[in-house]
Order: structure tokens, then C-alpha cells, then sequence
């Protein structure tokens, strides 16, 4: 897979580092195919956040590209003028104003450092690119320039939680959704992604569809991560505060009681009747505390508790599932596929520790 990663001055390393952390390195060993991964910029040397600078390709050298990675910036949005792209892409049907099309006519600095020809000189890339059938993932605040070329309106994205109200204010015809660590829309070959860490479970989730799922596997075990997260999980849950600040809250003490005890046969009802509430009450309370509904919340927990002991014992599968709730391994892979995207006995070729069979 050919992956080119385009960089602007003030793009944020971490980003950078996480696309080829992922998609390069030789690990045919382990079976992850050997991918063609670079970096392109307007510029041979761009400057990213905090001095750092790169040496790049030419942006010509994106040509022919299965991915174009845009990694966030520290500023989006002093870096990305959505008129100013527009104006020059001439994206999403937009009519931009007398003055924007002004400042797309002459030269400038943005306050973040960007030169604004590099701005849209990459904006282009990434339209011409997807034109031609390229993949296009944005991570973190990289979805400023995906959105200002028009290619997310009227598709799901996200990015850091932190500037998803202002995506949405500078382009309302894009459904940005604060709550997932990534979208994917399969028909239009566009990724976003949350911020920080989550940049790196949507790379781990285009690797898993592009190269397979046990290529994920390993490569997500090389950098001693857990497998791949779904999308749809929240990205960040707010501190509880007030009164049971200094002890553990009803909800936390029901949580601890169900993982003493995942092969217990809970439900909903059982979960309330345990909590002395409502599967009403309860149901609000997990998604306040959680993020998720109280079942949803369940499987999650025995699923990591599934993973912990494929990768610690030689327990068959259905043993496993027995104890960690799931009944049978029929059950089990269902929801263990969901869940890390690959099947219970994948995850052990990838994940299982030397030594692991001696410890039943």
C-alpha cells in the first residue's frame, strides 16, 4: 500500500509519528505487509509544532496513493482559512465572499506560521487525489483541511473534542460527532479521527480493512498497544464531581461488583435490582459515568477480560467464555469480533505472551 502523509508548518508530530509508526517499518516477519510510506510538502523542510522539522517529497510524489494521511494542526484555526481553500478548490459548492477571494489572489502568512500557497496547494492535493480514488484520513484537527475542501459535507467526522464546536460552526454541512474516537465513510473513502491516541486507532482501523485484521493485530502488539478500538467510543468522559468526590459512587461500586463476577448471568434488571434503582435510572447513570449503556458497557468488560486471558493462558476458547460471561464461544466471537475485529483464535496467534501455555 502506497501511504504519503502531507505536512504544513505547525502540523502536529505526534500525528506525523503515529502514521508511521502504523503503516511503515518492515514487519513482514509478522506477517503485516511491507507498505511504501513518505512524507510530501509544499515545502522540503516544514517546520511542525515545536520546531521540529522534517525533511519531505515533493507533493507530485502523493501521486498514485492508496492513503493521504493529514495529520492535525497545534493551530487549526488560525492555519486553515475554510473561505480562502474554498475560494481556490472551489469545493462543496460554496460561493465564497469578495474578500476571500481577495486573500486566495495574493500571497500571505497565516497567523500560525502556515504561507497560505502551501494551504492550498495541499488542499489540492487532497481533492485531485480523491478524485482519482485515493483514501483520505484526517486525524485530529487535520479535519479542518479535509472539511475546508468541501469532502465532508453532508458525511459523519470528528476530531479532538476540544475544537469540535468550532468544525461544526465553520462548516455546518459537515455532521461532526464530539463522541467517537473515528468515522469511516465507506462510499466516499474519508476517515477522521478524535485526537492524540485516537489518531492511532483509526490508522490501526484502515490497516485492519486495507491489509487485514491480524496485520492490525500484530502491528498493534509491536507497539504495545491493545488491538484495534471500535470508533463508536467515546473519546472523552467528563470527571465526576460533587458529592461522591473522595468515595466510590453507587455506579462504581456496581461496576466492581460485576467484574468480581463476569460469568455471572447479568442483565439489565439484575444490574438495577443490584444498584437498588430503575433499569430507567440505571441506564442514564452508566451513560453519564461510562459513555455506554449498562449491556453494552458489560460486553465491553468481558471482552477485555476475554483478551487478557488469551493472551496470559492456553484455556481453550470456550473455556474462556464460559468465564468470562459470554456462555459459549459461539457468543463469544460475535461479540469479540465486533469489538477488536478479529476472530478469538487470531487475536491469540498475534497477542498470546511466551509462556502463556503454562498458565491455566
Amino acid at each position: 500500500m502506497k501511504v504519503r502523509v502531507v505536512l504544513l508548518p505547525g502540523m502536529r508530530g505526534f500525528d506525523l509519528c503515529a502514521a508511521l509508526e502504523v503503516f511503515g517499518g518492515d514487519r513482514r516477519d509478522r506477517g503485516v505487509p511491507l507498505n511504501d510510506v513518505a512524507a510530501v510538502s509544499p515545502s522540503p523542510e516544514p517546520e511542525l509544532e515545536g520546531g521540529l522539522r522534517i525533511r519531505a517529497l515533493p507533493l507530485q510524489e502523493a501521486d498514485g496513493s492508496d492513503l493521504l494521511v493529514i495529520p492535525g494542526f497545534a493551530d487549526p484555526l488560525g492555519a486553515v482559512d475554510p473561505d480562502v481553500v474554498r475560494a481556490v478548490s472551489g469545493g462543496g459548492g460554496v460561493v465564497p465572499s469578495a474578500a476571500a477571494r481577495e486573500d486566495a489572489a495574493r500571497p500571505g502568512t497565516a497567523r500560525s506560521g502556515v504561507v497560505r500557497d502551501d494551504v492550498e496547494r495541499a488542499a489540492a492535493l487532497v481533492l485531485r487525489l480523491h478524485s482519482s480514488g485515493t483514501h483520505i484520513a484526517s486525524l485530529c484537527t487535520g479535519a479542518f483541511l479535509l472539511a475546508a475542501t468541501g469532502l465532508l459535507d453532508g458525511a459523519d467526522a470528528t476530531t479532538h473534542w476540544r475544537f469540535c464546536d468550532e468544525l461544526q460552526r465553520l462548516h455546518k454541512r459537515v455532521r461532526v460527532d464530539p463522541k467517537v474516537l473515528y468515522t469511516h465513510d465507506a462510499a466516499r473513502r474519508l476517515w477522521t479521527s478524535a485526537g492524540v491516541a485516537a489518531g492511532i486507532d483509526a490508522c490501526l482501523a484502515i490497516l485492519a480493512q486495507e491489509c487485514g485484521s491480524a496485520a492490525a493485530a500484530a502491528v498493534a502488539r509491536s507497539m504495545v498497544l491493545p488491538a484495534v478500538r471500535p470508533g463508536g467510543q467515546a473519546q472523552f468522559i467528563p470527571p465526576l464531581r460533587g458529592e461522591t468526590e473522595g468515595r466510590a459512587s453507587e455506579g462504581e461500586e456496581l461496576r466492581a461488583a460485576i467484574l468480581r463476577d463476569l460469568a455471572a448471568p447479568w442483565t439489565a434488571q439484575t444490574m438495577a435490582d443490584c444498584a437498588h434503582t430503575s433499569p430507567r435510572t440505571l441506564h442514564r447513570r452508566f451513560l453519564a459515568e461510562t459513555g455506554m449503556p449498562p449491556i453494552r458497557w458489560l460486553i465491553s468488560r468481558r471482552v477485555a477480560a476475554a483478551q487478557e486471558l488469551l493472551e496470559t493462558t492456553a484455556l481453550g476458547v470456550e473455556q474462556i467464555a464460559s468465564r468470562v460471561g459470554f456462555g459459549g464461544a459461539v457468543s463469544m466471537r460475535k461479540h469479540f469480533v465486533a469489538s477488536v475485529g478479529v476472530p478469538p483464535i487470531e487475536y491469540r496467534r498475534a497477542f498470546q505472551r511466551d509462556g502463556a501455555a503454562s498458565h491455566r
